[in-house]
């Protein structure tokens, strides 16, 4: 019975396994943290992003992706008083995003929580990361993130199809061995300045092994290196675009890059195109709207072989800024020094 339910084990993880282990989302350009747990805290204000990414839609058990996550410098000992800058203070709308800040040393924490799902087999997760950013040079910055949390993988039976209804074999096994709980890392550094960001990262550390009812298989999840690069170049003081380029790579795939670049107006309002290895364009649109809120939305078009498939995927993210309370009695000062008599 054990040797059985040994090779149900394997046959169960195998299509997660060597499938689609990691969550991806195609605007991770746009906030590295959601691969990287150096990169938060780039900027002097916190944020917020909720996002959803939805592949294969219209067929049944297609992946599906839900992440939350936050991001923000705090103070340590020393040094400013504030660490954090005001933000959007006449709540325009479709107002300026914030800007990458060099120049200080920076302590950042962060975190996140997402479910992949892909088929019966998914993975919640959730992380808390640490940052530390230095000055490098006077134009540049460094730093480096750890994230550390948990995984819970499990098999969910409501989407499994059966050939033989009553397998009492499957039964058992599922009924003993659908989930397993288990510890996650993550690590990455950044080098970034004022329009250049560099960045590389590692996940699912430990290499943890899918081990089901205390039978070992002989799957595991599998280390994932990121790199993510972008470069912004000025075309006028309201228009710009941010050549990039996203790499992954994990052992038991080939290697997936994206390129392509975004026209960024105003810094608020910004568009794109990617070409995935694999035969995949993605387009991109976002805003920062009102209230410090900004959108962001990508479409995958598939080209290759399952391009019906493949060209159903929708990728949303909403998010918030948050900054400094508004100094009200600073401005006060300011404006009745303005308005004051000249001699």
């Amino acid at each position: 019975m054990k040797t059985i339910l040994s090779i149900i084990a394997v046959s169960l993880t195998t299509a997660f396994i060597y499938g689609q282990q990691e969550y991806q989302f195609s605007n991770s350009a746009f906030n590295p943290y959601l691969l990287n747990p150096a990169a938060g805290g780039l900027s002097d204000v916190m944020q917020f992003e909720v996002g959803s990414r939805m592949q294969w839609m219209g067929y049944t058990g297609g992946p599906m992706t839900i992440m939350a996550s936050g991001n923000s410098q705090i103070k340590i000992g020393g040094g400013e008083s504030k660490v954090l800058s005001e933000f959007n203070v006449k709540d325009e709308k479709f107002f300026e995003g914030p800007e990458t800040t060099i120049g200080k040393s920076k302590h950042v924490i962060g975190g996140k929580i997402w479910n992949d799902a892909i088929g019966p087999f998914a993975k919640t997760s959730f992380q808390g990361s640490y940052a530390y950013h230095l000055p490098l040079t006077k134009t540049m910055n460094f730093g480096v993130g750890l994230g550390l949390g948990m995984s819970h993988f499990r098999v969910d039976e409501s989407r499994v199809v059966l050939y033989q209804q009553d397998d009492a074999t499957y039964n058992q096994f599922l009924g003993n061995a659908s989930q397993q709980t288990m510890g996650d890392a993550q690590a990455g550094f950044v080098l970034y300045g004022e329009k250049l960001f560099f960045g590389i990262s590692g996940t699912q550390l430990l290499r943890n092994d899918i081990q089901l009812n205390d039978i070992l298989t002989q799957s595991n999840l599998t280390r994932h290196l990121f790199v993510i690069a972008k470069y912004k170049l000025e075309i006028n003081s309201d228009l710009h675009v941010e050549p990039l380029a996203i790499l992954k790579s994990t052992g038991n795939s080939p290697m997936s890059v994206d390129a392509g670049a975004r026209i960024i107006s105003r810094n608020a309002t910004w568009g794109g195109i990617q070409y995935r290895t694999g035969n995949m364009l993605v387009f991109q649109a976002g805003t920062n709207l009102i209230k410090n809120l900004y959108v962001n939305y990508s479409y995958d078009l598939s080209i290759g072989k399952i391009r019906a498939a493949g060209s159903n995927t929708h990728e949303i993210q909403i998010g918030y800024y948050l900054g400094r309370n508004r100094n009200v009695d600073k401005e006060l000062k300011e404006n009745s020094k303005d308005d004051s008599p000249k001699l």
